[in-house]
């Protein structure tokens, strides 16, 4: 069942009679069994593995909990972690772990393998809710949180369908916190309207902008030995407008249901293309990832023993000041090369979502002292810097994009020589119109994505730790009739303007196939 779906608006509609219709100490239980049955939706496979995942999370808890000696705690927090990350990678990566002895040449031709069992198995968004009760583990190991006993609450946890295909992630504590607050929310029209204008924008911005976007993406990174020139940076460009909308207009859609349901999750995007440097940037691009990734990754890293004893050596060999630079730079290499491996698992994804980052932010560090001394001289305050910062940060995304889009690393060095290859097709509008994207499609394209920009820019905090500011309640203080006249407008454009129907595909989130 695709978010995007009439089926799933009536699988919500009838989720939302139940919810507000039952007594309140039923309402967990209603969004229990409608996250079971949505997982049953979405594959056997994916449901089958929600709960092996939701049974290691529970039994993970209990065994990592202060009750135990901390040599039994830590076998068996590393036994349920180990089991459950080896479950996603078998899996989600078995074409990388289990054929890499005969598949040599991965760094430069392989390819997603199509194993007829794997290509069907592959449970939906396995990649999301894996790390999710892997930090519910830690989480009682570290004794931030109690070990809970009721397997139902875990399993909630586990399974809680907006979030399931594509987060944000949670923690146990944040997110059963919402669960027990939601008992007490009574129903509004206020809160309806709010949730549905949030579902609408995502509906808009994945079927209207970032389905159309697809034309260009798809034609030139379809055959780069024909659109050659000026067609690989459109490419490039329109696939990151393809990418943004298609991943935030499901997060618009996960959150403006769970706020139907009184549970607030966490924003996933903040302005993204807004942001002065690399570092800010994934502070405003999947923020719940990296929050995880952070807390549960780096963090336990720089404390290890092992880096503690590297930082000591470093600082005694090259200086404190540069020294204790050492384990940063390590922690942030085996940061960075996660997360690349954890967006597909080749090396095209290592690269263009990992390493390339790390030399961005690693540049940025070494040469901060310089930049520092640079800014005031050239008014780094001004108005036009600010823009310079934003374009340059965003033209360094879309080095990386190359790889992610691409299907191997060589396909990805192959699009920056095609920049300067000569012989390809013309630019001209018969190329584009050829492929789908004629004028019409053009004009409603850049309208669309304008009003997206114009969105953002009242969103957009220039502080990456302040909130955001809310269009939904800008259009809410303005009265009811301009919130609910702002859901039909986009309910209309979508339907009018959107890319769906009978023979198109336009129901997988990218996001959901990592």
């Amino acid at each position: 069942m695709s978010l995007v779906s009439s089926l799933f608006l009536v699988f919500v509609a009838a989720v939302l009679l139940l919810y507000y219709v039952v007594p309140k100490n039923f309402r967990i239980w209603v969004v229990l069994l409608a996250s079971l049955a949505f997982a049953g939706f979405l594959g056997f496979y994916t449901l089958v593995f929600v709960l092996i995942s939701a049974v290691l999370c529970y039994i993970g808890g209990l065994l990592a909990g202060p009750s135990k000696s901390n040599a039994f705690r830590n076998v068996f927090t590393v036994i349920t972690v180990v089991i459950n990350i080896a479950l996603l990678c078998a899996v989600k990566y078995y074409n990388v772990i289990g054929l890499a002895a005969e598949r040599l040449n991965l760094l430069f031709g392989a390819t997603k393998d199509t194993n007829t069992f794997f290509l069907y198995a592959v449970p939906v968004g396995m990649s999301f809710y894996v790390l999710q009760t892997t930090g519910y583990i830690l989480d009682c190991r570290w004794e931030k949180i109690a070990p809970e006993k009721n397997f139902f609450k875990v399993l909630l946890f586990s399974t809680y369908f907006p979030q399931l295909m594509s987060g944000p992630m949670n923690t146990y504590a944040s997110l059963s916190a919402e669960f027990e607050k939601a008992k007490e929310v009574k129903f509004s029209f206020s809160r309806i309207a709010d949730g549905a204008v949030r579902v609408a924008w995502g509906f808009f911005k994945k079927l209207v902008i970032a389905e159309r976007a697809a034309i260009v993406v798809n034609m030139v990174f379809g055959d780069h030995q024909v659109f050659t020139g000026w067609y690989v940076p459109i490419g490039v460009f329109f696939f990151a407008i393809q990418l943004y909308c298609d991943f935030s207009g499901c997060m618009e859609v996960v959150i403006g249901v769970s706020h139907m349901l009184g549970i607030e999750l966490p924003e996933n995007f903040n302005c993204p293309f807004f942001s002065k440097t690399v570092k800010e940037y994934w502070r405003r691009w999947h923020i719940t990832l990296g929050a995880w990734l952070r807390d549960y990754l780096m963090y336990p890293i720089l404390k290890s023993e092992l880096l503690i004893k590297i930082g000591d050596w470093s600082k005694a060999k090259f200086g404190k000041k540069n020294g204790k630079k050492v384990p940063t730079y390590i922690a942030l290499f085996i940061l960075w090369f996660a997360v690349g491996y954890w967006h597909g698992g080749l090396w095209n994804y290592v690269i263009g979502s990992g390493i390339l980052h790390f030399i961005y932010i690693v540049l940025g560090m070494i040469f901060e002292p310089l930049f520092k001394n640079i800014r005031p001289k050239i008014g780094a305050d001004k108005l036009y810097f600010r823009i310079f910062q934003s374009v340059r940060t965003f033209i360094l995304m879309l080095t990386g994009f190359v790889f992610f889009r691409s299907a191997t690393v060589m396909d990805a060095l192959d699009m920056y020589v095609a920049i300067f290859r000569r012989g390809g097709a013309a630019l001209n509008w018969a190329n584009f119109s050829s492929s789908g994207m004629n004028l019409s499609n053009l004009i409603v394209l850049i309208a669309a994505v304008l009003l997206v920009a114009a969105v953002d820019a009242y969103k957009y905090v220039p502080s990456e730790d302040a909130e955001p500011k809310s269009a939904i309640a800008f259009l809410r203080s303005k009265g009811t009739v301009l919130l609910w006249a702002a859901f039909m407008v986009l309910v209309v454009a979508t339907l009018i303007f959107g890319m769906y129907g009978l023979g198109y595909d336009s129901g997988s989130f990218i996001y959901a196939r990592i």
